[in-house]
């Protein structure tokens, strides 16, 4: 490459640097501009998603904290340009806080309270009494209004327990790896093998308990024996969840307020 071409390259680059700096300094401008916006103005900006987390996020500091619309709206009034900024990048309310209105009107409420990370342990127990209830009860349902198919071709409850836990469990860890830690998250071919791994550990896992064998100490039981169970399993997640003072959702959760 001769001297000429080099310089041309250099300038090239310098031009892109230069366009991508006065991009971003417009943008910070825009932003820096909506801190100082009305905030009537900001509420007309707002996406209908978000018009609709606002919306709720009033009436649940109306109702938990026992506040006029007036005081609620005024709450609110102070996170409006953030949320419109926020926004403006593409992240809707519920993303840029991580929790629903009824949380983050607790934590709004509450701001003295320390906010900790539940233990793993807890999250685990937590989805997998859900996971089981889901798994135990759906199949229950289905084999009250089965009656041509015969019982041996149905799971038994040691098969229906343990894979509803282990779903239980990996989904929570799920939430643990595409949840960015420290900036960073698991990358995607990771990801997909340990995902990969798991189904193929399950499907292995199924195989063994079908084994006539086994159906000793995996009976199939009656749908209704099934039902019973699920609500036995989610009356003590929520025991649980209660005693632990769990709050959130198993499929997102957060950290608690302590």
């Amino acid at each position: 490459m001769t001297e000429k071409e080099q310089e041309k390259n250099n300038s090239n680059i310098n031009a892109e640097k230069q366009e991508k700096l006065k991009k971003q300094s417009e943008v910070d401008a825009k932003d820096e501009e909506l801190k100082n916006e009305d905030p009537k103005t900001l509420r007309q900006k707002l996406s209908n998603k978000n018009q609709d987390y606002v919306f709720r996020l009033e009436k649940e500091l109306q109702r938990q904290g026992s506040l006029s619309h007036e005081e609620a709206v005024a709450m609110i009034d102070g996170l409006l340009s953030e949320i419109v900024i926020a926004q403006r990048h593409g992240q809707p309310a519920n993303g840029l806080y991580l929790a629903s209105p009824k949380i983050k009107a607790e934590e709004m409420l509450h701001p003295e309270q320390k906010t900790v990370e539940t233990p793993f342990w807890q999250r685990a127990v937590d989805g997998a009494l859900l996971y089981l209830a889901i798994f135990v009860g759906l199949f229950g349902v289905i084999a009250l209004f089965e009656t041509k198919q015969p019982q041996n071709s149905q799971m038994g409850i040691l098969t229906l327990a343990s894979v509803g836990i282990l779903m239980g469990v990996f989904m929570i860890k799920y939430n643990d790896w595409v949840m960015p830690k420290n900036g960073q998250r698991i990358g995607l071919p990771k990801l997909l093998l340990s995902g990969l791994g798991i189904a193929v550990a399950l499907f292995i896992w199924i195989w063994i308990l079908s084994l006539p064998a086994i159906r000793v100490i995996n009976p199939v039981l009656p749908g209704a024996v099934d039902i019973v169970i699920a609500a036995i399993a989610y009356g003590a997640r929520y025991l649980f969840r209660q005693h632990y003072h769990i709050t959130g959702s198993s499929f997102a959760s957060r950290p608690q307020r302590k």
